[in-house]
């Protein structure tokens, strides 16, 4: 259980988190999961623009392929923060309703992912860093590790 479910978004963080739980994997000779969940607008977002492409190429595009474009994207991310680590890693993309703690764990937990690593935000406006709620629910019900990078 020393693999590690690395949850990537399109911030720009996502690249120095990867980084950073690229370090933890070489070290614990453990393998990575990206984890690319896209929700229900972005999923929309992307399926928006591959119409458009379509209507230029006269093409059609499936669902698959636009969930393709969220593994090219971790792909893309992996290939240029892993360099240099010797470290295996997969790709698994999503669709979900809404980011969701629980289904962070389900996958992790599918995985045999012992470490989380995710992104968080600062919420407050003094600066003080306060997790979301989803945060919050994965550091208390995940029985592993979750390493929390805050922008």
């Amino acid at each position: 259980m020393d693999d590690a479910l690395v949850v990537l978004d399109d911030r720009e963080d996502s690249a120095e988190l990867l980084r950073e739980a690229g370090a933890y994997a070489s070290g614990a000779d453990a393998d990575l999961v990206l984890y690319v969940p896209l929700t229900e607008s972005e999923f929309g977002d992307v399926v928006s623009a591959l119409d458009e492409i379509g209507r230029v190429e006269n093409k059609d595009y499936s669902d698959e392929e636009a969930m393709g474009i969220a593994r090219q994207y971790a792909e893309g991310l992996a290939d240029e923060a892993l360099e240099g680590f010797d470290v295996e890693w997969s790709i698994v993309a999503d669709r979900v309703e809404e980011m969701a703690s629980e289904r962070v764990i389900e996958v992790a937990e599918d995985h045999e992912c012992g470490h989380v690593f995710t992104l968080g935000s600062q919420r407050s406006p003094t600066g003080k860093a306060v997790f979301g709620d989803e945060t919050q629910r994965l550091i208390l019900n995940f029985r592993g590790y979750v390493t929390v990078k805050m922008k």
